[in-house]
C-alpha cells in the first residue's frame, strides 16, 4: 500500500515538471518499486534518446498493460493509445513500415472507439499522416480509401492519400482522380508545388501554414515515384495550377512553360489562360474542374 501511495506521488511529480533529467530520474525510482509500471515506462520512453531504446521501453509498457492484473489500470485505454502511437512513430522513423502499420492501426482503432480522447490528445494529426503515409508505402490502396471515408478531418494527408489510392486502383477513371486533385488544391494549394520541388522552402517570416505544407511535402514527396505516370500527371496539374495562379516569377515562367509542354499540358494551359485573367485560387480550381482538365 505504501508503495502505491509513493508511486502515485512520484507520478504526480513527474507529470508536473518539464525537466527531462528529472522525469527520467523519477521514472527510474518508480521502476525500482514496480518494474513494469506502464506510466513510468511510457514517461521514460518519451524522454529517452534513441529509437531502439524507446521501442524497448514502449514494448515493456504494452506488455504490462496487456497483463490480466492491469485490465482495470487507471486510464488504461489512453495509455494503450499513447504506447501504440509511440511504437508506430518509432517504427516509421526506422522505416519498418509493416510494424509501423500494425501499431498505427491499433492506435487509430483506439481513437475510433474513444471519441472523448479528442479532448485530451493534443494533436492526432501527425499520427493520421503517418498512418496514411505507411499505407501508401505498403500499397494498401483499398484500405486508404476505406480510412478516408471514415475520416471527418479533411486535411492534406486525407486529400493526397485518397488521390494516389484512386489513381493506382483505377488509372483509367481520369475524372474521378482529377476531382480529387482539385480537392487537394482546395485544402492545400501550395503542397503540390512543394512536393515537386518548384516552391522554395519557407523563410523565417513565413506563416505557420507554409511550414505545415512544407513539412507535409517532405514526408510524402517520394511517394510520387511509386508510379512514373502518376508523377508526370501530378506534376502536370501542379505546374498548370501554378502558372494560372501566378505562383512563378518572371524568371521561372519560360522554364515552367517548357516543363508543362514536355508533360503534354501546354495546349491545356493555352486554352485555360485565355479564359482566366484574374481570380482567387478557388475560382481557378472551379474553372479547371468545369473544363475537365487533367482528365486524360
Amino acid at each position: 500500500m505504501k508503495d502505491k501511495e509513493r508511486i502515485s506521488k512520484l507520478l504526480s511529480m513527474a507529470y508536473n515538471t518539464n525537466s527531462t533529467a528529472r522525469i527520467i530520474a523519477i521514472s527510474n525510482q518508480i521502476l525500482e518499486l514496480d518494474d513494469d509500471n506502464p506510466d513510468a515506462l511510457l514517461l521514460k520512453a518519451e524522454h529517452t534518446q534513441g529509437e531502439d531504446k524507446k521501442i524497448e521501453l514502449l514494448k515493456r509498457a504494452l506488455d504490462s498493460l496487456m497483463k490480466p492484473e492491469n485490465q482495470n489500470y487507471e486510464d488504461r485505454d489512453f495509455l494503450l493509445f499513447e504506447v501504440n502511437e509511440g511504437l508506430a512513430l518509432m517504427y516509421f522513423v526506422k522505416e519498418n513500415f509493416h510494424e509501423s502499420f500494425k501499431f498505427c492501426s491499433e492506435a487509430m482503432k483506439i481513437l475510433h472507439d474513444n471519441e472523448d480522447f479528442s479532448d485530451i490528445i493534443e494533436d492526432d494529426g501527425y499520427l493520421k499522416s503517418v498512418n496514411y503515409r505507411v499505407m501508401i508505402e505498403l500499397h494498401e490502396w483499398q484500405k486508404i480509401l476505406s480510412e478516408a471515408m471514415r475520416d471527418d478531418e479533411h486535411n492534406t494527408a486525407w486529400a493526397y492519400s485518397r488521390l494516389i489510392a484512386a489513381y493506382m486502383l483505377a488509372p483509367e477513371h481520369g475524372q474521378v482522380y482529377a476531382n480529387m486533385f482539385w480537392d487537394l488544391l482546395r485544402v492545400s494549394p501550395d503542397v503540390p508545388l512543394y512536393m515537386i520541388g518548384y516552391r522554395d522552402e519557407p523563410d523565417d517570416d513565413s506563416d505557420s501554414q507554409a511550414f505545415e505544407d512544407f513539412n507535409f511535402a517532405l514526408m510524402f514527396y517520394d511517394t510520387l515515384s511509386i508510379s512514373d505516370d502518376f508523377k508526370k500527371w501530378f506534376e502536370h496539374g501542379a505546374i498548370l495550377f501554378g502558372l494560372l495562379t501566378n505562383r512563378f516569377d518572371s524568371r521561372e515562367y519560360d522554364y515552367m512553360i517548357d516543363a508543362l509542354d514536355a508533360l503534354g499540358g501546354y495546349d491545356e494551359y493555352d486554352r485555360m489562360s485565355k479564359m482566366i485573367f484574374e481570380g482567387d485560387d478557388e475560382s481557378v480550381i472551379e474553372m479547371l474542374a468545369a473544363n475537365k482538365c487533367l482528365t486524360k
